[in-house]
């Protein structure tokens, strides 16, 4: 076997083992306790190495952590910390529409946090998750170390009037139609299903994941997902438009008063894109940001050696600042 065939082999299978999820060392629940209602929020766990832990946010809203778990390989340093929100994967699914809001999610991570007794801790999210990182931790900000942000998303109403509107026009199918047939059929109500689902899987194929045929970990994020919560927040399928109730979010302000040091990465051909990316950079305190080549928002699937590669040095240095450059 040739050095290269055998490097590319070694990486096929560490990138195997790492979207597969984890076996790990506490799985449980904690308690949440929400306008006199206790609700059950799962959790894992695995590692226990002595650095502080990693506690990771996913995305959605709706989703869970399964498309993250690429970030157990932290665990030979650390503590990494996955939970599913309040009406996902795991967790409880109350029938109560009035909890899928912005601002509720970010009192819920408070839950988690003392329920696993986290003093000094590291946040990193993906997606909604980012806004859920910033909200959170503009509100609670002791003992977070650090905050990573990949692929973010911190201001709603900036993504849907200057990013949206370019990645519609970047779409190719359907004579060059697709942004606006993605608009009758979302905003309109006109249009074919069939359509709309060709102008969506060309925008899914380009800007959600370049990862084909999907692995597990993306089938099982999309199998345990909460629709409902997704239509409430977002109330769209495509992603291109966003006429639910975080159309006016916007935690820009919030990074800002932020003093904990913050990692931005994304995919070259994310949905928040690299442009997006770099605006929303401005707003952090001397934060790092890079590029991931090849992978679109889903980094952790497309490109989790790369992704892991820059979060775990991003974490060494904010733990020893003296090996940073």
């Amino acid at each position: 076997m040739l050095q290269g065939e055998k490097t590319m082999n070694n990486e096929q299978a560490s990138i195997k083992k790492i979207l597969t999820e984890p076996d790990y060392d506490y799985e449980g629940f904690v308690d949440y306790i929400y306008d006199g209602d206790t609700y059950k929020l799962w959790y894992g766990r695995i590692g226990s190495g002595s650095r502080p832990s990693a506690l990771v946010l996913h995305g959605g809203p709706g989703g869970n952590h399964h498309n993250l778990v690429a970030f157990q390989a932290l665990a030979d340093e650390r503590p990494v910390i996955f939970y599913d929100q309040l009406g996902c994967g795991k967790s409880d699914r109350p029938d109560n529409p009035s909890l899928w809001t912005a601002e509720r999610y970010f009192d819920e991570v408070r839950a988690v946090r003392d329920g696993l007794g986290l003093k000094k801790y590291h946040l990193i999210g993906h997606s909604w998750g980012t806004t859920l990182a910033v909200g959170f931790a503009a509100k609670h900000p002791d003992g977070i170390l650090s905050i990573s942000l990949h692929s973010p998303v911190l201001s709603f109403p900036y993504y849907i009037n200057h990013v949206a509107p370019k990645l519609k026009q970047g779409l190719s199918c359907l004579n060059g139609e697709a942004g606006r047939i993605i608009d009758d059929y979302e905003l309109r109500g006109v249009g074919t299903k069939s359509n709309y689902d060709e102008a969506c899987m060309e925008f899914t194929k380009r800007h959600i994941t370049r990862t084909w045929p999907l692995p597990e970990a993306m089938k099982k994020l999309i199998g345990a997902r909460n629709a409902v919560i997704h239509d409430t927040m977002v109330a769209s399928g495509s992603e291109l438009n966003v006429p639910g109730n975080l159309k006016t979010v916007n935690v820009t302000s919030q990074l800002s008063k932020l003093d904990s040091p913050v990692l931005m990465t994304c995919g070259n051909d994310d949905l928040c894109t690299p442009a997006y990316t770099k605006y929303q950079s401005g707003f952090a305190n001397s934060p790092q940001c890079h590029i991931i080549q090849g992978s679109a928002h889903m980094t952790p699937v497309d490109r989790p050696l790369e992704l892991l590669r820059l979060q775990r040095t991003f974490l060494r240095e904010v733990e020893n600042p003296s090996t940073s450059h």
